[in-house]
């Protein structure tokens, strides 16, 4: 009898035990609330596989913060081949010029004269490398003024890369205001492909306003001029002193040269030489002596309103340094 008891009183243990384990396996991951409202929560997060982060829908009157972090850059294209062997910086602010970059990279979309009110397009072109593991990165400037950064990745010194030729590029669309520059910071490949020209000798005339009083600056500066096939890229850095004051010019824009070396530039902010109400300036110029030498006239392309400034300028620039060094190895690129 004594026997029989005990034995009972074992499986009645181990029945209890198992039940109670059991309860516990089922609660330990989650843990009673200390509001006494009954609620409880995980006491761990499990982890979850990650996925894609995708850009939350914006509705009428909110705001896409990361595309405003962002800056609002948009790549129209980008890969590690281009017909473009040296390094080279395209910027159109109009339909016209976009027009002849998208001869340098057909798969371009089509963009109107309204897209360039409030937009301009970039391209950036590396030019040629032996490997690959290189590419351009185009993002916003950490300087304050909306500019654009342009920068060379290259590959780590023990990376595994494709050998074979590779010429990187990237164009984007940026926002910009239509009557103001876009500046550019550029690394150093693209810096040592722009030929620099000291401006020898030069004025602009402002005219217009409420006054009517034409006021005439004294032009000087710098310019550099980056070259590919029948486009050049001109990086204006001027200085003005006139009867009212100190003047300035900071605006890259690209235009066009033909086989004769003149050179059409649809766009050009005109910085504080003209005040607003205004529009930009286009210029007309001529290449000489080797393209050692620059020649370039000015004009307000219209004024905004009666009351409105115009102008015209010129200007003689001479290079101080030879044309930069080619770099492809399998041949130079037309011009």
């Amino acid at each position: 009898m004594t026997r029989k008891m005990f034995g009972l009183a074992l499986m009645l243990t181990a029945f209890v035990f198992g039940a109670t384990g059991a309860s516990a396996c089922t609660v330990a991951p989650r843990e009673e609330g200390a509001n006494g409202g009954g609620q409880s929560r995980p006491k761990t997060q499990t982890p979850q596989p990650s996925t894609p982060q995708q850009p939350s829908p914006v509705t009428e009157g909110e705001e896409n913060l990361e595309t405003k972090v962002a800056g609002e850059i948009k790549e129209l294209a980008g890969g590690g081949h281009s017909s473009v062997r040296e390094s080279f910086i395209a910027v159109a602010r109009d339909a016209q010029t976009y027009g002849l970059l998208r001869r340098l990279h057909d798969k371009l979309p089509e963009l109107g004269a309204d897209f360039f009110k409030s937009n301009a397009v970039v391209a950036a072109f590396l030019g040629q490398r032996r490997s690959g593991g290189y590419g351009v990165r185009i993002t916003r400037a950490s300087a304050p003024g909306g500019g654009v950064r342009v920068s060379e990745k290259t590959p780590a010194k023990d990376a595994f890369t494709t050998m074979a030729l590779t010429s990187a590029f990237q164009i984007v669309s940026v926002p910009v205001h239509e009557d103001r520059p876009l500046a550019l910071e550029l690394d150093a490949s693209w810096q040592e492909a722009a030929r620099p020209y000291t401006v020898g000798a030069g004025e602009f005339t402002r005219m217009g306003g409420f006054a009517g009083r034409p006021e005439r600056s004294v032009l000087s500066g710098d310019l550099r001029v980056m070259r590919h096939a029948q486009l050049a890229t001109v990086f204006f850095a001027l200085a003005g002193t006139g009867a009212e004051g100190k003047r300035s010019l900071q605006d890259v824009t690209t235009g066009t040269v033909t086989p004769e070396g003149a050179l059409a530039l649809t766009r050009l902010d005109p910085g504080s030489f003209v005040p607003p109400p205004r529009y930009p300036l286009r210029a007309r110029g001529q290449f000489a002596a080797d393209e050692g030498k620059l020649s370039l006239t000015f004009e307000v392309m219209e004024a905004k309103v009666n009351d409105g400034y115009g102008g015209q300028g010129k200007l003689e620039a001479e290079a101080t340094a030879p044309p930069p060094k080619k770099r492809a190895v399998d041949g130079d690129d037309p011009m």
